[in-house]
């Protein structure tokens, strides 16, 4: 965690101070919703979905491409 935080401070120091602030303030507010965790337990979820379809995504976005072609000529 330290190592991730680390890289998130590094980023952020390229913002001017106001940048910073607002940053900061929306942070503040984003991890104070009760839903905080829940939505972030989701984000991962969908991610985890995504990143394990993707052979069957090229697969069908192949298949589409061939269609197509084979229609269009």
């Amino acid at each position: 965690m330290v190592a991730i935080m680390e890289k998130v401070f590094k980023k952020i120091s390229e913002f001017s101070e106001k940048e910073q602030e607002i940053l900061g303030h929306y942070w503040i507010k984003e991890i104070s919703r009760p839903d905080f965790i829940e939505r972030i337990k989701d984000e991962m979820k969908w991610d985890k979905s995504f990143s394990e379809s993707q052979d069957i995504l090229e697969m069908m976005a192949d298949k589409a491409i061939k269609e197509v072609s084979h229609v269009a000529m």
